[in-house]
């Protein structure tokens, strides 16, 4: 309240002194205003004094009060610990106490790693399952697992964490049967397998999708179940998944699978560019790793009938074979140089029994018997024709004739095979592919060939490629 009176005095003897011109107006107004400056300065110093006085005890009286409360009575630096440890365990050494100085030293460290377990074990227990990144990031992925190069593993395990999937997969079909190898998989649930190949009722990645570079599918029963994802060995709540086709030479199909429940979506534009993007770094990475070499090699034991089942695994009949079969390569190679010899159009035929996996399933023995008959009602339809094994109930017909003539041929070849009994019942699927001058070697034909063979498995209708 002085101070206050003081400075309204001031400017009050100030404004007297500027009205009425007078000097001692003017000294007086000029002491109350230094009085009023000098009385604030001793206020503010004091009140400074007072606070400096104060604020280490009360800090230094609350930091104790805290930590006996807690019933810690000593707190030293980790590193300062260690070294007086280290010291002391030397000062006993010179002074010739070893035996007594090893036993206080494991002492000390079997009660430091105790003290070090506990606190451990404690913060474990006290940090919530969602809460910080490792913590986070342990939790996430579950289940992860990889059968190619090393780097692979935290591949799809980004993948996974960048679309906020709940499976990310790397997938390999092998030729046109529906089975498809695990080469890398990521997935926050526990319930998955970890390697090996599973079989689907229906395509993941059908030749219309394998020409774009993302689709998203919903799982529904009229296209895709959810019995169909068989990395699962108990199906959680998968709503849709994505797929991206991995560009890769050879007549194997490789791409990237995500799935997602309901509270997910694969279909932003976002999330398409993402896997989109992971697909291509995933062809570098498979073309510069050394793991890829052996899955050419093992393609190439496919092209040389070692192949693969689509539900028992590999087979041992043509291991056990005396002679070798020769490449397929080789004998695509030879018949377009006969043709080109005879000046003659040629086509190359694929035909695959749609019971193959069902007789897969009785063994090898019905294998068998059911290729002997293939092959035979083949040589009986195309008697002046090559027909060549493919893979396991799948047969190649190098047949001559133009693209009129063979549309023709293999419908009439569908229709006759679909009145078979027995082994070859249920029909075949035919694909076509009528060679051109874009197929300047072997594997090109091949490929249309196959392409075409996918395409009829799916829709059912023989399809010719021309």
């Amino acid at each position: 309240m002085f101070r206050y009176l003081l400075a309204l005095l001031t400017v009050v003897v100030a404004g007297l002194a500027i009205l009425f011109d007078r000097l001692w107006l003017r000294v007086g107004a000029i002491g109350l205003l230094a009085g009023g400056l000098g009385l604030l300065g001793w206020q503010f110093w004091n009140a400074y004094q007072d606070d400096a006085v104060s604020r280490p005890v009360s800090e230094s009286s609350s930091s104790e009060d805290s930590l006996e409360d807690l019933g810690i009575g000593d707190v030293r630096p980790r590193d300062e610990a260690a070294s007086e440890s280290s010291l002391g365990a030397a000062r006993t050494d010179e002074s010739g106490e070893q035996a007594k100085g090893a036993s206080s030293t494991s002492g000390a460290s079997e009660g430091s790693r105790s003290t070090e377990e506990e606190l451990a074990s404690t913060q474990a227990a006290a940090a919530p399952s969602n809460g910080g990144e490792a913590g986070t990031t342990d939790s996430a992925d579950r289940s992860v697992a990889t059968n190619g190069a090393p780097v692979l593993s935290p591949f799809i395990r980004s993948l996974r964490a960048a679309l906020d999937a709940q499976t990310a997969c790397l997938l390999v079909q092998e030729e046109i049967a529906l089975t498809y190898r695990i080469e890398a998989l990521a997935s926050t649930h526990a319930q998955t397998r970890r390697e090996g190949t599973f079989d689907t009722q229906a395509p993941l990645l059908t030749a219309t999708m394998s020409r774009q570079s993302v689709s998203v599918r919903p799982l529904t029963e009229d296209e895709v179940a959810i019995e169909d994802l068989g990395y699962y060995e108990r199906p959680p709540d998968v709503d849709h998944f994505a797929v991206a086709p991995v560009p890769r030479d050879g007549p194997s199909t490789t791409f990237l699978l995500a799935d997602a429940p309901s509270t997910s979506d694969l279909g932003q534009s976002q999330a398409r560019t993402l896997l989109e993007r992971y697909a291509e770094m995933a062809s570098l990475l498979l073309k510069t790793q050394a793991p890829s070499e052996g899955r050419e090699q093992r393609a190439g034991d496919q092209d040389r009938g070692q192949t693969v089942r689509s539900s028992e695994g590999p087979s041992d009949t043509d291991e056990e074979s005396s002679v070798a079969p020769r490449p397929r390569r080789d004998i695509i190679a030879e018949e377009m140089d006969a043709a080109d010899t005879a000046s003659k159009p040629l086509a190359l035929v694929l035909v695959h029994l749609n019971r193959a996996e069902s007789i897969a399933r009785q063994g090898e023995e019905a294998v068998a018997t059911a290729e002997r008959l293939l092959q035979g009602r083949l040589e009986q339809f195309a008697p002046d024709q090559r027909v060549e094994r493919f893979g396991e109930l799948t047969y190649g017909i190098f047949y001559r004739g133009s693209a009129e003539v063979v549309e023709s041929w293999v419908t009439d070849l569908e229709a006759g095979m679909a009145k078979e009994e027995g082994r070859l019942e249920g029909g075949v699927s035919v694909g076509a592919a009528v060679r051109r001058p874009r197929h300047d070697d072997p594997e090109a034909l091949r490929a249309d060939a196959t392409e075409a063979l996918r395409e009829a498995y799916k829709t059912g209708t023989c399809t010719v490629v021309a």
